[in-house]
């Protein structure tokens, strides 16, 4: 081998790895632009979307800073407070996002229509936003993308039907009789966590839904109090469940062992439910059934 070979392998042996360490090197995050800073906007990498975006704010952005944002090329989204209102909705169709994140809105049930015309969207999350949105039942019961979704209310509740979905998770008031009903049937969902904490609305007539999803192999229950006769007899009718939750869950020890034994192969996780909060939730039950006309 000649000086000048040997000078040249040498010279690869460094500077190969360095290059390949450079390709696996992230990127630098680009600079919020100012007009954006009011919002608390916040920049980060996320896999697998990419650039997201989160911004806070007690007004509606403005059309300059949707045009900020529009030059960001961001796919994932989250809104705070007042950000996002049926005017945003326009600007965020555009942006064609991955994951959208509610937390708070002005949005109304027209606005909500919008995301439907979101083609690539395939999670949303809402929470603290109790309004209901009967106006986009039609865009987001038949969203053609939509994977994933989570509310803690009854906006946007009615993505729960969206054909592809595979996941849902509902919290507090959402995690509810009528609205575990819409899941029926599903013919795509794989997992549903019904975290139930702060109310009496979950029951054993949900179970009757939830017997109904052909997929669902992961069941979570939460904050719930439910019997063996009542309900819990009938998981043995999900072909496909191997991992169930009970969680802070109000259930006798017999009516555990008879689940256990129905369901052999299945891994089940079961925390019981405090005496306080069961006081708390008895309280709440019958609060409930004395509102009833």
């Amino acid at each position: 081998m000649t000086y000048s070979s040997l000078l040249t392998t040498l010279l690869l042996s460094f500077t190969l790895p360095t290059c390949a360490h450079a390709q696996n090197k992230p990127l630098p995050l680009p600079e919020v632009p100012e007009v954006l800073r009011p919002a608390k906007a916040t920049l980060a990498e996320r896999k697998p979307e990419g650039l997201a975006l989160s911004v806070d704010s007690k007004t509606p952005l403005t059309a300059g800073q949707w045009d900020a944002i529009s030059s960001l090329r961001a796919r994932a989204f989250s809104f705070s407070g007042a950000a996002l209102d049926d005017a945003g909705m326009a600007r965020l169709v555009a942006l064609n996002p991955v994951t959208v994140t509610v937390n708070g809105s002005l949005v109304t049930g027209n606005g909500a229509a919008k995301f439907g015309e979101m083609k690539s969207l395939k999670a949303l999350h809402t929470l603290h936003i109790t309004k209901p949105t009967p106006e986009a039942k039609a865009a987001l019961g038949a969203h053609p993308t939509l994977e994933v979704f989570s509310s803690d209310g009854a906006f946007c509740i009615e993505a729960v039907t969206a054909p592809k979905l595979q996941r849902v998770d509902l919290k507090h008031g959402a995690a509810s009789d009528p609205f575990v009903a819409l899941l029926k049937n599903h013919p795509s969902l794989e997992s549903v966590r019904l975290w139930a904490k702060g109310y009496a609305g979950l029951s054993d007539a949900a179970l009757a839904s939830l017997v109904t999803i052909p997929k669902l192999s992961k069941l979570s229950l939460e904050f719930s109090v439910f019997t063996y006769a009542g309900g819990l007899n009938r998981l043995k009718e999900i072909p496909h469940l191997a991992i169930l939750d009970l969680k802070d869950v109000a259930l006798p020890p017999e009516d555990l062992a008879k689940l256990k034994a129905d369901l052999p192969k299945v891994k089940i996780t079961f925390t019981p439910m405090t005496a306080e909060y069961r006081a708390q939730w008895d309280a709440w039950a019958a609060k409930k059934k004395q509102a009833r006309p």
